[in-house]
């Protein structure tokens, strides 16, 4: 996990995709929620980086794996851009969705000006566990 630690702090912007399994994110996308813990921590935040969603699946579900990865941005103070929800009923349709593909690379376009705006946070408000019960609002 310390290499993906580093990536993600190095990064401007992260795009968050998965399937949907079950109406949510997959195990494996809970999983790497859960183990980003350690980025909470006060001076190794995500806050002020970009977060993207890209989420597909089979339509029921879809809302709640984006409403879900949503709440880990905000929860990150992190600065929310688009999202995609693509409808793909077999294994590897969604490649052959010419807007999905179209919005896909309008997301990363769209993150881009986001993060050349140098939004941040201001410095009262920022927090160093946010969403673990640590402060009162």
């Amino acid at each position: 996990m310390q290499e993906i630690y580093q990536k993600l702090l190095e990064a401007d912007g992260i795009i968050f995709g998965t399937p949907v399994y079950f109406y949510n994110i997959t195990a494996q996308g809970k999983a790497f929620i859960d183990r980003t813990l350690p980025l909470g921590m006060a001076g190794k935040g995500l806050a002020n980086k970009v977060g993207g969603i890209i989420v597909v699946g089979g339509s029921l579900g879809l809302v709640d794996a984006i409403k879900d990865l949503y709440f880990y941005i905000v929860l990150r103070q992190m600065i929310p851009a688009n999202f995609i929800a693509a409808y793909a009923s077999n294994k590897g349709d969604v490649k052959k969705l010419e807007k999905c593909m179209k919005s896909a690379e309008a997301l990363g376009v769209q993150m881009v000006k986001i993060s050349e705006q140098k939004f941040e946070y201001p410095a009262e408000i920022k927090a160093t566990h946010i969403g673990f019960g640590t402060h009162t609002w």
